[in-house]
């Protein structure tokens, strides 16, 4: 038996919803074919139960500093028989209110069960099942990527995915890798009182951030207790009693670590396996991302890609829009629709928070830019001192002459929300001296930005 659909979306995630929702309120019959959880990654193991976890760590680690602040509080094991049900329940609300409630009220939406292969450019099968569609947006999102190390098929490790079904928190944890998750997920277990050893292959961590920042943030970590080791070479597995061990090459020498985890945090693969993308010829990239042009059509007509499928920049904001104008440009042919990265702001969820939008010095000068950057110390922020942490710091790059702000990066409390502020900057053309005229909340972690913007103009001769 046929099915036929006018738009069919392989995936129910963040990235997948957002298609649909643009397609059924243009009055198109769509297939939603998903074989896991609706949500997909950002609600079910990544976004909401990494971000749960990692707020109660900051809670957690706020109440064993208030011991010095008088509150007379108990530092003690996390109760994980307490704290996991949250994390579950903040997992359920979010997946029953905003997502499995849309299906309920949309009468345009069908979510078909199962897993989804192209048999035609225009035809996916599900189990027996044929489902037919002029358009299709595949929008699988990404899994964990593993690695070829000897011995790991030995040992019990783990991933960002699995680390969200832990029963309780290890007692010592070995982390491969130096990026957003492995900062994010390190210093949540450090928090909650595992020993926590972080391994990265390149020179310096989150290599995507100025090493002014990384290198006050690699300080905060060691301060809770994290070791770090940078320059390192992975060699082998192997299980050692009831721990796991990784042999690792450091300055030409092979050191173990020992602990009674081990986690991978290396990098996100594309989630196309067994989709069929080869018998029906869509083209990839080498790592195996959906190579698409600026509207988001792939290499064969009538398929779209969006999301953490045809690769970075991977944050679920991203993978919506760009699902949002795939479909309406599956709609509207004519309407050349298309995403411009320059203005999608990204943050790190460690304490406190990394965030970043638009361009970094060296990226404003290879555009051609007469580029201007100026550091503020987040010490120079009175707030900073009400709160007690005075490392961090704003970058903010803007082009000379004009002040026009070309890009920000932080390390500071509630960067991803005060980013927001850099980011209509920078979407919209204003400049050091819009900022520094624009009254701020005092005492405020956002008067950091104006702060950083008026050294800006000051050193340019603006003002």
């Amino acid at each position: 038996m046929v099915h036929d659909y006018d738009i069919i979306i392989l995936g129910a995630g963040t990235t997948a919803f957002a298609g649909a929702r643009i397609a059924a309120m243009a009055g198109k019959k769509v297939a939603m074919i998903e074989k896991s959880h609706i949500g997909g990654t950002c609600v079910n193991w990544g976004c909401i139960p990494s971000k749960t976890l990692i707020h109660k760590a900051e809670m957690y680690n706020a109440a064993r500093k208030g011991m010095q602040w008088g509150l007379n509080l108990q530092a003690g094991a996390p109760d994980c028989g307490t704290l996991m049900p949250l994390k579950k329940a903040a997992v359920e609300a979010i997946r029953m209110t905003l997502y499995q409630h849309e299906l309920d009220v949309s009468t345009g939406i069908t979510l078909i069960r199962g897993r989804g292969r192209f048999v035609s450019p225009k035809e996916i099968r599900v189990e027996q099942r044929l489902y037919r569609a002029p358009q299709i947006l595949i929008a699988t999102g990404g899994r964990p990527r593993s690695v070829a190390l000897p011995g790991l098929d030995t040992v019990n490790h783990i991933n960002s995915y699995s680390a969200m079904r832990l029963a309780c928190f290890p007692e010592s944890i070995t982390i491969l890798g130096g990026g957003v998750i492995a900062l994010e997920m390190g210093q949540m277990f450090a928090r909650f009182g595992s020993r926590v050893t972080i391994l990265e292959r390149g020179p310096r961590l989150l290599a995507e951030f100025d090493e002014r920042l990384t290198e006050q943030f690699k300080q905060m970590l060691q301060r809770d207790g994290v070791e770090i080791f940078c320059d390192i070479e992975a060699k082998r597995v192997e299980k050692v009693g009831d721990k796991t061990c990784l042999y690792a090459r450091i300055n030409g020498a092979e050191v173990a670590f020992v602990a009674e985890r081990l986690m991978l945090a290396i990098g996100t693969e594309p989630a196309t396996k067994g989709i069929g993308l080869e018998e029906i010829g869509v083209a990839t990239n080498a790592a195996g991302f959906i190579t698409v042009d600026n509207q988001l059509r792939s290499s064969i007509p009538g398929i779209w890609a969006a999301g953490d499928v045809t690769g970075a920049p991977m944050v679920a904001p991203n993978g919506a829009r760009e699902a949002q104008i795939a479909v309406r440009n599956m709609l509207d042919p004519r309407g050349n629709h298309t995403i411009d990265y320059r203005f999608s702001p990204m943050a790190v969820f460690v304490d406190p928070e990394f965030a970043t939008v638009g361009l970094t010095h060296e990226q404003a000068k290879a555009q051609g830019y007469r580029a201007v950057t100026t550091y503020l110390q987040l010490d120079r922020v009175p707030k900073a001192h009400v709160m007690g942490e005075l490392l961090g710091g704003v970058l903010l790059t803007a082009e000379q002459g004009s002040g026009r702000i070309l890009g920000v990066q932080m390390l500071c409390p509630r960067a991803a929300d005060i980013i927001h502020e850099a980011t209509l900057a920078v979407r919209f053309g204003l400049t050091v001296v819009d900022l520094i005229t624009t009254v701020h909340v005092y005492p405020s972690i956002s008067d950091g930005l104006r702060q950083a913007a008026l050294l800006n103009a000051t050193t340019q001769g603006l003002v």
